[in-house]
């Protein structure tokens, strides 16, 4: 159970630890994401109308792109990155709609899937918990068992094990003996043993994130390392850091929150208050002005609105292009590290602590976002002049290296675990 998940662990005792477990995000998702920092279309009608009409535009176009029996044993997949396995055809899942790969499913689990949409979108918890809901869970493993047979699927490979689908579908593939695999995508800012060890195998990028994950209890012998086909060299940096066009990263906080062991709640004035807290220290270095790039999820309008100066002006521009025209990237934890250095800019990292507390009221920043290893986290005024004039030791090449070495022999025990 969730530490400090007080109503929902009350309401939830009826139910299964299965049914728990892939209840417990939506349901987190109705509780505390509720605030107007993130991106809504709840009051623009031309927004919410252009997102019906691609909804319905997917819905519909996705059965030109349905498989719903495959000439070959295939993989299922809707990870980021690709494993480079040719041996078998790759389908994205039934829930997962794109117009890259085919989807393997059938015209009846889309109607089933459809209709679990259709309920998760109401953001009720008691259509959650009806005994309607519950049987459509029913008729959507019954009917992803028979796509899974009837392709003899030989692995699942999902993103992250939190969202709705891709839990579920882990836990009926393990009921059907079919290797699961989380391929991370990226950096992890949390560490626990639930979290990304749901699946029977989890993918990391190298041996630091490995390590992490082992020392949280995740079993050394289910994670593999990869190169990640980006994140993979780190032989060359040449890294640029002046104060001529600094890039500033919003601190976002989670609208739902993503650790299963324990409840963490952040508010949406921790973001406010990390800008301020860095325009204060950045006027003392003598900035003027600083671009601002928000993450994905996050609306602009809610900083037009609550910052209540013009130091911070948008950056629009695409990643790549953005990076390249900083001279410097300040930020909290993201795997924005790796996009900066690649670039050739250097990452100031700042991630503070108020009341003993992190932003997103968590206890300690994790490796390597805690200063342990191949980045220095920058906390003081002295602290940011020290790892601006000296690149190379804010950001320590050989530790960098160390930090994402894969084993190659961990490749082949993948196709191994696949091919049985």
């Amino acid at each position: 159970m969730q530490k400090k998940n007080y109503y929902y662990n009350l309401i939830s005792k009826f139910l299964d630890d299965e049914t728990y477990d892939l209840l417990l995000y939506q349901t987190n998702s109705i509780l505390f994401n509720y605030g107007n920092h993130h991106k809504s279309i709840k009051n623009n009608f031309r927004q919410r109308l252009i997102v019906f009409l691609k909804e319905k535009a997917i819905y519909f176009s996705r059965f030109l792109f349905l498989v719903s029996k495959s000439q070959n044993s295939i993989i299922i997949s809707n990870s980021y990155v690709e494993l480079p396995i040719k041996k078998y055809k790759k389908f994205s899942p039934p829930w997962s709609y794109n117009f890259k790969n085919k989807i393997v499913s059938s015209y009846k689990l889309s109607i089933i899937i459809y209709k679990i949409q259709l309920v998760l979108s109401k953001q009720s918890i008691k259509l959650l918990f009806s005994d309607s809901f519950i049987k459509l869970l029913g008729l959507y493993e019954e009917e992803f068992t028979k796509i899974l047979i009837k392709n003899n699927v030989k692995a699942i490979i999902v993103p992250n094990d939190l969202s709705f689908f891709e839990n579920f579908s882990i836990k009926i593939g393990k009921k059907n003996k079919i290797p699961t695999f989380v391929y991370l995508h990226g950096i992890p800012g949390r560490y626990n043993p639930i979290d990304d060890n749901r699946a029977d195998y989890l993918i990391v990028w190298g041996k630091g994130i490995k390590e992490a994950y082992n020392l949280k209890g995740v079993p050394e012998n289910k994670i593999f390392t990869i190169k990640h086909p980006v994140y993979n060299n780190f032989n060359e940096i040449k890294l640029r850091s002046n104060l001529s066009d600094v890039l500033v990263l919003t601190k976002a906080i989670a609208g739902t929150p993503s650790s299963s062991d324990k409840l963490f709640l952040g508010d949406r004035s921790k973001s406010l208050f990390y800008l301020e807290k860095l325009k204060l220290m950045l006027l003392e270095l003598g900035v003027k002005k600083a671009r601002l790039r928000l993450h994905p999820s996050e609306s602009k309008d809610f900083y037009l609105k609550n910052l209540i100066d013009d130091f911070y002006f948008f950056d629009n521009l695409e990643k790549v292009t953005s990076l390249n025209a900083a001279s410097l990237v300040i930020g909290p934890t993201s795997t924005m590290i790796l996009d900066s250095i690649k670039t050739g800019v250097n990452y100031i990292l700042f991630d503070p602590k108020y009341d003993n507390k992190l932003l997103d009221n968590s206890d300690e920043l994790v490796t390597p976002f805690d200063g342990s290893s191949f980045i220095n986290l920058s906390v003081t005024v002295e602290d940011f002049k020290k790892n601006i004039s000296n690149p190379k030791d804010n950001i320590n090449q050989e530790k960098l290296i160390d930090y994402f070495m894969t084993e190659e022999a961990d490749f082949q025990k993948i196709l191994n675990i696949i091919s049985v």
